[in-house]
């Protein structure tokens, strides 16, 4: 959880003691702010460690804005696990079909996977359910967004930055209601 500073807090009822409905209001304005940089921030991370488009990623992100009876903003991502086509897929001729997801890993040769059109007009990766048989065709998925979002290299660069964001913003907001209150 990203928390304001206290030395902020105290500074912002130094300034605007007499107007706490104020510190109040910048507190959500902050939020908010905050809360939409990260979202953008959040897609620029998850692309820097996966081979994913933008639409992909901002398509399952939600935002819970803040306002004045809850001060409390949050932004989630919800989802489920993307097609293979999503991630780098490379269709070499004269050998297996190679797939990418992570930036930092190479691409690797999936087992019995083809790209190709199906009966039911499905375009992309496919693997046949068993070994023999033509069909079933099985379409093959990756990592959802919610899973790359967790992982431990996005949310700690998020988190660093959504605190220096939060408390940056609140500063300039009670600054900003003193200025007009004089």
């Amino acid at each position: 959880m990203i928390s304001i500073d206290a030395k902020n807090v105290e500074y912002a009822q130094h300034l605007l003691g007499a107007a706490p409905k104020q510190i109040e209001l910048a507190a959500v304005n902050a939020i908010n702010r905050t809360i939409t940089k990260i979202k953008t921030q959040t897609s620029k991370s998850i692309r820097k460690n996966y081979l994913v488009s933008a639409k992909n990623i901002k398509g399952t992100l939600n935002i819970k804005r803040a306002s004045r009876s809850k001060l409390r903003g949050v932004l989630a991502s919800q989802g489920s696990p993307l097609l293979l086509t999503a991630f780098r897929v490379r269709n070499n001729k004269r050998g297996p079909v190679k797939v990418q997801v992570r930036k930092q890993s190479g691409a690797k040769a999936v087992p019995g996977l083809f790209l190709g059109v199906s009966r039911k007009g499905y375009a992309g990766a496919m693997q046949r359910a068993q070994r023999k048989a033509r069909y079933p065709l099985r379409i093959p998925y990756g990592p959802s967004v919610p899973q790359m979002f967790g992982t431990e290299n996005v949310i700690g660069e998020l988190t660093t930055l959504a605190e220096a964001t939060l408390n940056e913003r609140f500063l300039h907001e009670v600054e900003y209601r003193f200025s007009k209150m004089k």
